[in-house]
C-alpha cells in the first residue's frame, strides 16, 4: 500500500488500500505472483508510477444475453453470438478480449 500516488486518468479517483483486505487470499496470492513475475519479465513495468486502478469484473452490462456454454450461441437465435461486455461476459478489455477468442473459435469450430 503506497502512502502517495501519482495522478491517473480514471476519472472517479483513486485511493490506496492493500488489495490482501479487499480480495480472497487465493486471488490476492495469485495476483501479487503474477504481477512480479512480469516486473521480472519486463524490466520497467513496476516503478513508482505504476498504479492498479482496480480488479476487472462482469459489472459493466445490467444484463446478460443468454448463450448455450459450449457453442457460444444465442439459445434461441442460431447464428448469433453474444459476446463481450454489452452481452454481459466481461467486464473490461482483458476479459472482452478472452471472451472473444472463446466466440471467435466457437465460431470457426461451426463452419
Amino acid at each position: 500500500m503506497s502512502a502517495t500516488l501519482p495522478a491517473t486518468s480514471y476519472i472517479p479517483g483513486h485511493v490506496s488500500s492493500d488489495m490482501r483486505s479487499i480480495l480472497p487470499p487465493m486471488i490476492a496470492n495469485r495476483l501479487t505472483f503474477a504481477v512480479r513475475r512480469f516486473g521480472e519479465m519486463m524490466r520497467t513495468y513496476l516503478t513508482e508510477e505504476a498504479v492498479m486502478v482496480a480488479v476487472e469484473s462482469r459489472t459493466s452490462s445490467p444484463v446478460r444475453i443468454p448463450r448455450d456454454p459450449k457453442t457460444y450461441q444465442h439459445t434461441g437465435i442460431a447464428g448469433l453470438y453474444p459476446c463481450g461486455e454489452g452481452a454481459g461476459y466481461a467486464g473490461g478489455i482483458v476479459s472482452a478480449a478472452l471472451d472473444g477468442q472463446n466466440v471467435a473459435r466457437a465460431v470457426v469450430g461451426q463452419s
